[in-house]
């Protein structure tokens, strides 16, 4: 078989000692935690002020291409209006894996910021570690540029995985300015950078070329079995319960199958597991329509998920292990739920009359839930609403749409019957008196079948169509600092 595989990596930093009795000192501050994210959003109170502090690296799929925008974002703004609050000195330490595992990269390291934007940029090279900067006298923080930004050269990005971020808000407004121990916010955050992996399978005397992009930690153990069309594959993971339960997990897996891989790429219904717990509904996401000659396929897993399969696995295990093969033909259902691609918003559909027919109004109700605490959103979700026929040509089609508290309804009207395919893009949260909060966007796609029967006419399929393919896209994951972090 031939293999091969982009490393995908994330950031590593050098190091350098400041203010040891800070660093052993125990923080009475706010803490938040998530795992296999690329980027995240912490709140924090400074003092009397209503803080929020971004975390994002980019590219979250580092290839021999992007390998050039390869960085590290801070970002603590005022989440009472959104302005960047300047002068913010941050401590940062870096951790590669989870647990007894886990290999110090960067212990703490100041790094001082006059715009309040810390972008540190990487330059992944071997050798020794250096950061390319100046450092101020007062504290010895590494200060950014004017426009945030600090380089660093060094072993960074070489190896994807999950990196383990301690970040504290040392100070603000002024250098000098800095918080007393018991009142230093700190945060604990998990952040992936995804691993692509590519390797031929033989079947039938045939090589045909399999990719697996992990969006949550590097691929191993790939292996294809030809008797029972079956591919397994795995990837290091925590199952620790009190880790998962304090952690904001999503754990995002993207298939690529030839569609000549006859009897696998061109079926139409899988069979699919981790750690041996089935994968149905909105969490396995199939795609038949994003390129022509790959069928694409996504494990969509949330905290809730995790959580619910940690019960079932042994004590002591250090993986997931996932595996996927076609099941038996059978019946498409109308998707009730779709997730979007960041994991961020999970949709819930409801359709009036709940039989649908064609050529008849069909009225759609969408409410806008959050995808980790599964709490309804209240704030107005903005959101774009396209469906396509069979053969992919747009049906319906409506831009701009507001959903009110986080409820949406919408009227359609099918023209014929046929196996539709829906498509929900977020593009942005607004709350009262602030600006339109981009940074959980994403596209979620379904399946509407017309006519479709009251469910209890059915057997309730393993593998719910539910396709989300064309783009996850990094660009839409995670928005680009200018449009998506709505700097001021």
């Amino acid at each position: 078989m031939g293999l091969g595989r982009q490393k995908v990596s994330i950031f590593a930093f050098a190091a350098l000692f400041i203010l040891s009795s800070i660093i052993a000192a125990t923080f009475a501050a706010q803490q938040a935690f998530g795992d296999g994210l690329t980027m995240e959003t912490f709140s924090a109170t400074l003092g009397n002020r209503n803080a929020a502090l971004l975390v994002q690296v980019n590219p979250p799929i580092l290839t021999d291409a992007s390998r050039n925008d390869a960085f590290l974002l801070f970002r603590l703004y005022d989440a009472n209006n959104n302005q960047t609050i300047p002068y913010s000195t941050f401590f940062i330490s870096v951790e590669k894996g989870v647990g007894e595992g886990a290999q110090t990269i960067m212990p703490p390291t100041l790094f001082h910021t006059e715009s309040g934007l810390l972008r540190l940029k990487v330059e992944p090279s071997e050798g020794q570690l250096q950061i390319l900067g100046t450092q101020e006298p007062f504290l010895n923080a590494w200060v950014a540029d004017p426009g945030g930004t600090v380089n660093i050269k060094g072993p960074l990005f070489l190896e994807g995985g999950i990196y383990h971020l301690r970040v504290e808000i040392f100070g603000v407004d002024n250098i000098r300015n800095i918080f007393p121990p018991e009142s230093i916010p700190k945060f604990d955050s998990w952040l992936s950078v995804g691993d692509v992996f590519s390797q031929n399978v033989d079947y039938k005397s045939q090589a045909y070329n399999t990719t697996i992009i992990s969006y949550y930690d590097r691929v191993r153990d790939f292996s294809f079995d030809p008797n029972k069309e079956q591919f397994t594959w795995s990837m290091p993971f925590d199952w620790n319960v009190s880790r998962i339960k304090d952690t904001n997990i999503f754990v995002h897996e993207e298939v690529k199958i030839p569609k000549s891989l006859s009897g696998i790429g061109d079926a139409t219904s899988f069979t699919a597991t981790v750690n041996g717990n089935p994968i149905t509904g909105r969490m396995l996401a199939v795609d038949p329509y994003s390129s022509q000659k790959e069928l694409t396929l996504h494990y969509l897993i949330n905290k809730n998920d995790v959580i619910n399969m940690a019960s079932t696995v042994a004590q002591g295990s250090s993986g997931m292990t996932f595996t996927l093969g076609p099941a038996s033909a059978q019946s498409a259902q109308t998707t009730g739920e779709i997730l979007t691609d960041t994991g961020n918003i999970n949709v819930v559909l409801q359709w009036t009359p709940s039989q649908l027919n064609a050529n008849t109004q069909s009225t759609l109700n969408l409410s806008f839930v959050d995808g980790f605490s599964g709490q309804q959103i209240t704030d107005d979700v903005n959101y774009d609403l396209r469906v396509f026929d069979n053969n992919g040509s747009q049906v319906f089609s409506q831009t701009g749409l507001i959903a009110k508290g986080g409820t949406g309804t919408q009227t359609i009207d099918f023209p014929s019957d046929d196996n539709y395919r829906m498509e929900v893009q977020v593009t942005g949260i607004t709350k009262d008196g602030q600006g339109v909060d981009q940074t959980r966007n994403g596209v979620a796609r379904g399946t509407v079948v017309v006519p479709e029967f009251s469910i209890g006419t059915f057997v309730v399929p393993a593998v719910i169509a539910v396709i989300i393919g064309a783009t996850i896209i990094v660009s839409r994951r995670f928005m680009t600092i200018s449009s998506g972090l709505g700097l001021k």
